[in-house]
């Protein structure tokens, strides 16, 4: 820069007396810095949302859950024969690591939360307490719905309006490996923590429910009515809220002993 002709103390007292010159240098570069750090951000963004998306994408199998509509009465057998009954039929999928799940124990039964966590929890360990492998670990409660694929396993309760199912599952997989499961209590019907009659038991169904989380599938011959894994279910049920040795065998057919 060409010397104007200033002396030394026109010099400082420029300087000293006029700091908006400085100053406003000082602000546009803050603001370079700051518009800077906000595009990194939107890209760091675009980026995991963008890798999220563009992952191989996954199958999708919904489960629904209705209502005994197929059993002949004289085909049943009359007494609880699921201790000594051996059948179980797999899904060609299965969670292959642990199973991390949340609740929404939000309802409009008048259910207290932790009587809702307490039955959905006690579910999930019927499966658990019958293999070694860590199966399930409960994560907390959530505000999250059921039935989209976030990353959350979600159980909840929820208007399922397609046919008359009681709950209904969601399993995402890729191959052989379920890589997210939900489950639906559909909100049309009457539920009950107590095996009520006229409503759906919430440990019963949610026990049958996660075992198809575990990777095993519906039965609907009359002969497995007493099995777990029997694709029907009634009002006051809670039979199903222990496994049979079927619903064992196809447990630690997947998971071991």
């Amino acid at each position: 820069m060409r010397d104007v002709g200033l002396s030394n103390g026109d010099k400082k007292f420029l300087n000293f007396h006029c700091p908006h010159l400085n100053f406003g240098i000082v602000m546009k570069k803050l603001w370079c810095l700051a518009l800077t750090g906000i595009v990194l951000l939107s890209l760091f963004s675009m980026l995991s949302f963008y890798a999220f998306a563009a992952e191989e994408p996954a199958n999708l199998m919904v489960v629904e859950w209705y209502g005994s509509g197929r059993a002949v009465l004289n085909q049943i057998p009359q007494e609880d024969d699921s201790m000594t009954n051996p059948d179980y039929k797999l899904l060609p999928f299965w969670w292959q690591t642990t199973i991390n799940y949340w609740i929404n124990p939000k309802n409009k039964y008048g259910f207290s939360a932790d009587a809702v966590i307490s039955a959905i929890t006690a579910a999930a360990e019927t499966w658990g307490q019958e293999t070694n492998f860590e199966l399930f670990v409960y994560m907390g409660t959530t505000t999250r719905s059921a039935g989209k694929r976030d990353g959350y396993n979600v159980v909840a309760w929820g208007l399922y309006v397609s046919g008359q199912a009681i709950a209904v599952t969601y399993i995402w997989y890729k191959g052989d490996s379920i890589i997210e499961t939900d489950t639906i209590m559909n909100t049309k019907f009457k539920w009950s923590l107590t095996g009520e009659a006229g409503k759906m038991d919430v440990q019963n169904i949610m026990t049958h429910e996660f075992g198809h989380w575990c990777g095993l599938d519906d039965l609907y011959e009359d002969k497995d009515y007493w099995l777990t894994m029997y694709g029907y279910a009634s009002y006051g049920e809670t039979y199903k809220r222990t496994l049979g040795f079927g619903d064992i065998l196809g447990l630690r057919e997947r998971y071991g002993t």
